[in-house]
């Protein structure tokens, strides 16, 4: 009898587990509204809104309303939201405390205006104090609530031409490695990263492009070449044709009149 109500208290005890644990173990989330606000103090309408763990992860993503609204359902801790506009960013780092509603408004922040020249380039952006990192192409103006590092590549390929970083400078810096630093905290900036344009001959993409156009060039010319040769041959089988037929009605037309001939000298 003891055997037997210890084994239904073992049973009860472990169903216990499976049902608290994972309640134990659960995040509670609460609503997070966000509302975004250009430099004007209008509302991002459409807007689309990216939520980042500070180590770099993306955790959701949505899209403004037309009053600049998004709502996600985060936990308590610190997070990097980053807004993407039309050709105008926004990001800033809020703090979830509860049921939180934060405001990015670009009225109170400070912007970067990223350019490049010849040529439009690609660059990533990483916000102070976080580990995301955020491509994006000039020519771009982004706001901010925290400086930011930016990063140009050292060189790309648009064909036919190769791009090699000369400068990026902004106000006071001239760099030549495509790191440069935002003081985003401090005043309203402008880098511009400056490239250098050749001729990529060597370079292994431009060396396909071409290879593939002497391939396309090479096998237009053995189709031209093959069927020029099968109308030259098919012309050649209808003129043998043509004359092999004639000359049957030639010897049919001899045989004709010696058959004639015969029959009168008889």
């Amino acid at each position: 009898m003891v055997k037997r109500v210890l084994g239904v208290l073992t049973v009860f005890m472990a169903l216990a587990m499976l049902l608290f644990v994972p309640l134990a173990g659960a995040t509670t989330t609460y609503t997070t509204t966000i509302q975004v606000v250009d430099s004007h103090n209008q509302p991002v309408a459409s807007a689309s809104v990216y939520v980042y763990y500070l180590n770099g992860t993306l955790i959701t993503s949505g899209t403004t309303t037309t009053a600049g609204y998004a709502q996600f359902s985060l936990a308590n801790g610190t997070y990097l939201v980053f807004v993407k506009g039309s050709q105008v960013y926004y990001f800033a780092l809020i703090k979830v405390a509860g049921t939180t509603t934060a405001v990015i408004n670009a009225t109170k922040m400070h912007y970067v205006n990223i350019t490049s020249v010849p040529v439009t380039a690609s660059f990533t952006l990483r916000p102070d104090h976080t580990n995301v990192t955020i491509s994006l192409n000039t020519n771009a103006t982004v706001y901010g609530d925290k400086n930011a590092t930016i990063v140009f590549p050292t060189s790309f390929f648009s064909f036919p031409y190769e791009y090699k970083l000369s400068s990026v400078k902004n106000a006071t810096t001239t760099v030549s490695t495509g790191t440069i630093f935002a003081n985003l905290t401090g005043a309203n900036q402008v880098v511009t990263a400056t490239y250098t344009q050749s001729v990529a001959f060597t370079n292994p993409i431009f060396l396909a492009i071409i290879g593939f156009i002497v391939l396309l060039i090479i096998v237009g010319a053995v189709y031209a070449g093959s069927h020029a040769i099968y109308n030259a041959s098919h012309q050649f089988v209808r003129r043998a044709n043509a004359e092999a037929k004639r000359f049957v009605r030639s010897v049919g037309e001899e045989d004709k009149e010696r058959k004639h001939y015969v029959s009168r000298e008889d």
